[in-house]
């Protein structure tokens, strides 16, 4: 146990290092005054109503660092495994006590493991703020009351289209392939967390987008972030 810790430990040093760097590649930009660290915006989204596509948008917007799939980058280098293998356990979860018995006579990377590097990972980035973290259930990590926590929806015949028309699949493969996505993401959520994906109180807004656009979507959350934490941040465009 006290070796996972030290690896732990390393997982926020090498967030640490990529935050550092990130900084030193933005330093043209608006910043805020030294010494302040502005909450981090958590988006959680319904597979197909392109979350990461509005955090994407809020990064220009609002010049914060966007973190993805980057997290499951730092934690392979840790665990010695696959973004795909990580990706696996991100979305599909497993019986934790089975896993982690299982990880010990294989001496493989289990759940339990992976959840305590999320945890280091996610709050090394709260520490630094000025982030948008996709995913990974980083609502239910973040410890700062001022951060702002959204959930991303869309009708599923929106969602349809729009994995049809970037993934040059039918119709039927993308309703599947959606349910399979949403299924296991609300599955990691309660095993990992004991919380309901999709209860309303666990963001403080839901935006759905098959109502409104993205670029909308992107300007309703910046505002709600000013609102809720008072800080007013120049944007540094309004694409």
């Amino acid at each position: 146990m006290q070796q996972e810790v030290v690896m732990a430990k390393r997982v926020s040093q090498m967030i640490e290092e990529q935050v550092h760097v990130w900084r030193m590649s933005h330093k043209s930009e608006q910043r805020p005054p030294k010494g302040t660290t502005l909450p981090v915006i958590t988006i959680s989204r319904s597979f197909g109503a392109r979350g990461a596509e509005i955090a994407t948008l809020l990064e220009h917007r609002l010049g914060f660092k966007v973190w993805d799939k980057e997290i499951l980058n730092v934690i392979s280098e840790r665990l010695g495994s696959s973004v795909e293998f990580l990706e696996s356990l991100d979305e599909h979860a497993q019986n934790l006590v089975e896993d982690t018995i299982f990880g010990f006579l294989n001496r493989k990377s289990t759940n339990l493991n992976y959840l305590l590097y999320l945890a280091r990972a996610v709050q090394a980035i709260e520490k630094f703020g000025s982030a948008i973290i996709v995913g990974r259930g980083a609502n239910h990590i973040v410890k700062n009351k001022q951060a702002l926590h959204v959930r991303v929806v869309a009708p599923m015949s929106e969602r349809v289209k729009w994995l049809t028309d970037s993934r040059n699949i039918s119709k039927e493969e993308a309703k599947n392939l959606i349910l399979e996505y949403d299924k296991d993401r609300a599955e990691f959520t309660r095993v990992s967390f004991n919380k309901d994906i999709n209860e309303a109180s666990n963001y403080d807004i839901t935006l759905n987008v098959g109502t409104i656009s993205l670029q909308q979507a992107a300007y309703i959350i910046a505002e709600v972030y000013e609102m809720k934490t008072g800080i007013k941040i120049p944007e540094l465009t309004h694409g």
